[in-house]
């Protein structure tokens, strides 16, 4: 079958003449491998077919004989039952037999002997009877036939059967196999309604063997245990009624067609010693037939080794019809591999030879004789009618000469448009540098030695340096000598080894005019440059300076009041904190000044808020021309102001104090055609010798404050020891008292302020607003007597007695209305050192069965940053419980920016100082605007008080703020009235 390929042409390449001597492997055409292929693929086939059929056939047939034993089990339990039938027909007839009623009642073992003798041989003959025993009431033998001999295993076990059915009164069923196997039944005798005692009869189970063969045409027979033993008697197969099987260790008591099924047992208890593989039934072959044997339990059999029937049937038939039906499978499957080979070898012969001509004419190709391809190709070629591979060949390999011949003469085409792509990415190169120039950051490479290599016009404008003035220059070097580096030298080196991928940082650059920018850094190692690439790391870097100069600016914020741009509660408790360590160690006297304004309230209620922010900024240029440069001038709160005047002494602060009222006396506010004077109550307080810390040194100075508008407005009081026992005093037990008589009598009532939903325009929640009831009717603000019950440790009382009936006006709120109302409840600012607070709201709303979710508790700003890690823990087990929390008066310090971020709260309330001038002051709509977006960037909601009039809703609107409260809103309406406790209802 082997060929040699010759050349067609003297112009064929050397490396394709005579390739075929080089080949060393046996060739093989592809009709024989094909042809055998086919061959194994259907001889495969067959065998599988033949396999999958036998092994379908055999499982049919198991199947079959699975559900013919199934039969077989029930037709023996039928027959057994029958036999009990019969049995107990038997039994029920005796006392009518004659004599035997007399006999049996007289108890007498002589009366039943000489009466039932002659009825033993009938029962013996007729009804296959091998046992009968008759027992008194007391389990006694009275009398006793049968075929057996004595044997205590048996006796025993029927006198225990006649003991129970003496006891229970109930037939017994019962087979025993000793000899043979026998049916027992066991009944207690009634004779005219009163009991003669029990009888025991038993029948052999040859017949039902018999007819279980009559009927099924399978042999069947009784295995029992090999021997029996008791304390007295030993039973073995060596009896000639017993047969015995040494291999399975059993008897075999019972056997149809025992000539040659005993033959059979025998063989194959020598082939299969093991009976456990019995009871899942076996095939075996004997004597050139086939048998299929199986055991089946036989229940009911009381004997220490349990008896099995074993079933023989012949299957001889059927396995030889599977082998013949799979013989004619073979057969038929090889005549037909081998007519199907020859055949396909026949039909693929002269396809393939015209296949192995095209193959050899294909080296031409290589060699560029395209037109003597093409003549060899057509010599042996015929056009046929039917087309088939072969022919789409020869037309492919056609057009591939053409195809290939055209292939030289687009060679110089291709090198042409190389060219012309070339210039392409050129243009594309200068377009990236463009982009480059354009981009608004800086854009620069340095070199494995950190030097800048290039960089684009943005970098250049920036930093006023031209691109080669940075060339040659240490990245670091643009750098301001005061730029904190952190290490940058090393970081970059890193980069540059591979050793870091990426590098972010901020730096300071110091440009060639000695201006300063802040810039935003983001180096990169460059993974693309080549041996000759000179570019290592590429740095981009982003101008931030306006974004610092605001960052500065709200870093002012945070420190400051932005109404009267003076130092905020927070900075200034830090302030004086400071100023009282250093007064202490260096025993440096100091003064502390407290006063709020004089009516202020007034000018509010009568001129509006904006006539008091013009007063309080007044009020603030004033002191900031007034005193001197080292003391510190605060606004705490509304009207409150307080000045630390260090290094000075108590005339000396009197003198300052005097030089503010007159300042103030010599201000007049006019707007809206009303002219207001401003006064002003200072107290004044002296540390160390009035207080060391803060919160000491400020209650100081508010008593001193209390006491000069006591004794008159627009003056001034220096706090003394006695002024403090007296007033103090005085105070805090007027207010005791009073706390005291509503805490014990319930005098606290609680109102409610609609808070609503700038989404809807709807209701959803409200502020729970506490007052007190005197006892004359007077209603009290918390502002009269809270400070009074944090001073006397009253407020956790009050703080409790607030979430009882804020909880219980919950649940009773929801409990009929058409929707969810959700409360807010203000907690006290002592509330986090408080341990009974969580037990007191979790008992709450367990008792009064309110949803948590409905609950949000508000605390200020400033009294939660005052204790931040109690405040932080107070707010964890609150959402624990799965209660809100909202973050009051926010904004006031701007410190929150930071806190907003520590602290689990689910919403903010803006400070009403920067919402009641919203309308008409910008600053505060700046201010407002910077206050949501940062709450919104932490994922909190936004409530906005002080909403009195349509003009500031619809900025809020317009600000995207969840919540409004106001007057413009809804004032302050009591709890019981809103909603009734007879009728609830909702807004």
């Amino acid at each position: 079958m082997q060929n040699q390929i010759k050349p067609v042409t003297s112009k064929e390449p050397a490396d394709f003449k005579n390739t075929s001597h080089k080949s060393s492997r046996i060739f093989i055409g592809l009709s024989w491998k094909i042809a055998l292929l086919s061959s194994l693929i259907l001889l495969l086939v067959i065998t599988i077919f033949s396999m999958i059929n036998y092994n379908s056939l055999m499982t049919s047939i198991e199947q079959q004989r699975n559900t013919q034993y199934q039969r077989y089990t029930r037709e023996i339990e039928s027959l057994i039952g029958r036999n009990s039938e019969n049995l107990h027909g038997l039994v029920r007839i005796l006392p009518y037999l004659k004599g035997m009623k007399d006999s049996l009642l007289a108890d007498s073992s002589q009366a039943i002997y000489s009466t039932f003798e002659h009825y033993w041989t009938l029962f013996q003959i007729q009804s296959d009877i091998e046992d009968i025993r008759f027992y008194n009431n007391s389990g006694s033998l009275l009398a006793r036939w049968g075929n057996f001999e004595t044997d205590s295993y048996r006796d025993n076990l029927i006198l225990e059967h006649i003991q129970e059915v003496n006891t229970r009164e109930q037939p017994a069923t019962l087979m025993v196999c000793v000899e043979s196997c026998v049916q027992y039944i066991i009944e207690p005798l009634l004779i005219e309604g009163s009991r003669a005692g029990a009888i025991a009869i038993g029948s052999s189970l040859v017949d039902v063997f018999l007819n279980f063969k009559r009927t099924s045409g399978s042999d069947i027979g009784l295995f029992i245990g090999h021997t029996i033993n008791d304390a007295h008697n030993t039973y073995s197969c060596d009896g000639s009624a017993l047969m015995g099987i040494d291999e399975w260790n059993v008897c075999i008591t019972a056997l149809t067609n025992s000539g040659k099924n005993l033959t059979l047992l025998k063989e194959t208890a020598k082939n299969h010693p093991n009976l456990a593989k019995i009871e899942q039934g076996i095939q075996f072959e004997w004597d050139k037939r086939h048998y299929q044997i199986k055991l089946l339990p036989l229940h009911g059999i009381r004997i220490p080794d349990q008896g099995q029937l074993v079933i023989i049937t012949e299957i001889t038939d059927t396995i030889q019809a599977i082998q013949t039906s799979i013989q004619r499978i073979v057969i038929i499957g090889l005549i037909g591999t081998i007519l199907s080979g020859s055949i396909l070898f026949y039909i693929i012969s002269r396809p393939l030879s015209r296949l192995k001509h095209i193959v050899s004419l294909l080296p031409l190709l290589a060699g560029g004789g395209f037109d003597g391809f093409r003549k060899s190709l057509t010599t042996r070629w015929r056009k046929r009618p039917l087309s088939d591979e072969i022919d789409l060949l020869h037309d492919a390999s056609l057009t591939l000469s053409h195809k290939l011949e055209k292939l030289e003469e687009k060679i110089a085409y291709r090198t042409q448009m190389l060219i012309q792509q070339h210039d392409e990415l050129s243009k594309e190169k200068d377009f990236i540098e463009n982009l480059l120039d354009t981009a608004q950051v800086i854009v620069l490479t340095q070199d494995a030695h950190g030097k800048i290599v290039m960089t684009n016009t943005y970098g250049e404008m920036l930093t006023h340096y031209s691109e080669k003035e940075l060339q040659n220059k240490y990245f670091t070097e643009l750098l301001a000598p005061d730029s904190e580096q952190y290490n940058l030298d090393t970081y970059l080196r890193e980069i540059r080894k591979g050793d870091r991928e990426q590098l972010r940082h901020e730096a300071i650059v110091l440009c060639k005019d000695d201006s300063k920018r802040n810039i935003a850094w983001l180096h990169s190692r460059l993974t693309w440059q080549s041996q000759d690439d000179t570019s290592v790391i590429l740095s981009v870097g982003l101008d931030i300076t306006e974004y610092k100069r605001v960052e500065g600016h709200l870093a002012w914020l945070a420190d400051h009041d932005p109404l009267t741009n003076l130092y905020n509660r927070r900075r200034f408790s830090e302030e004086l904190e400071q100023i009282l360590g250093w007064a202490e160690r260096y025993q440096h006297p100091g003064a502390l000044l407290f006063f709020d304004l004089d009516r202020f309230k007034f000018v509010n209620d009568t001129s509006g808020h904006q006539a008091g922010d013009a007063m309080l900024k007044m009020v603030a240029d004033m002191l900031s021309r007034t005193i001197r440069t080292a003391d510190i001038a605060a606004r705490l709160g509304g009207d409150e102001f307080a000045i630390i005047l260090p290094e000075i002494s108590p005339a000396a602060a009197i003198e300052v104090a005097k030089k503010i009222l007159a300042r103030l006396n010599e201000t007049q506010l006019t707007i809206n055609g009303r002219t207001h004077s401003i006064s002003a109550s200072i107290g004044i307080a002296i540390f160390p010798e009035h207080g060391n810390n803060v919160p000491d040194l400020l209650a100081t100075a508010d008593l001193a404050m209390y006491q000069a508008k006591e004794t008159g407005r627009g003056t001034w009081y220096l706090f003394s020891r006695e002024d403090q026992s007296r007033e103090r005093v005085r105070t805090l037990v007027y207010w005791k008292e009073r706390i005291e008589y509503a805490n014990t009598h319930d005098r606290y009532l609680l109102y409610l302020q609609p808070i609503q939903t700038l989404r809807d325009g709807i209701t959803h929640h409200y502020e729970v607003l506490l007052r007190m009831l005197d006892r004359d009717g007077t209603i009290h603000l918390p502002g009269a007597f809270i400070r009074a019950a944090e001073h006397t440790g009253l407020i956790h009382k009050i703080d409790h007695l607030v979430l009882h009936k804020a909880i219980a006006l919950a649940a009773r709120i929801n409990q009929t209305a058409d929707r969810q109302i959700g409360l807010s409840i203000n907690l006290s600012a002592h509330a986090f050192n408080d341990p009974e607070l969580l037990p007191t709201i979790s008992q709450a709303l367990s008792t009064n069965n309110v949803n948590p979710n409905l609950l949000m508790f508000e605390i200020t700003e400033t009294a939660a940053l005052d204790n931040l890690p109690g405040t932080r823990s107070l707010l964890q087990d609150l959402k624990r419980l799965g209660c809100g929390f909202v973050l009051d008066d926010f904004g006031v310090g701007f410190s929150s920016f930071y806190y907003l971020r520590e602290l689990p709260v689910d919403a903010v309330k803006i400070d009403g100082s920067f919402i009641r001038n919203l309308a008409s002051n910008p600053d505060d709509q700046i201010l407002v605007s910077a206050l949501c977006s940062v709450a919104k960037g932490f994922g909190k909601k936004i409530t906005a008080e002080f909403v009195e009039n349509k003009e500031i809703l619809a900025i809020l609107n317009r600000m995207e703020v969840d919540f409004a409260q106001g007057y413009y809103i809804g004032s302050p309406i009591l709890a019981d009235e809103l909603f009734p406790k007879d009728e609830t209802s909702t807004t």
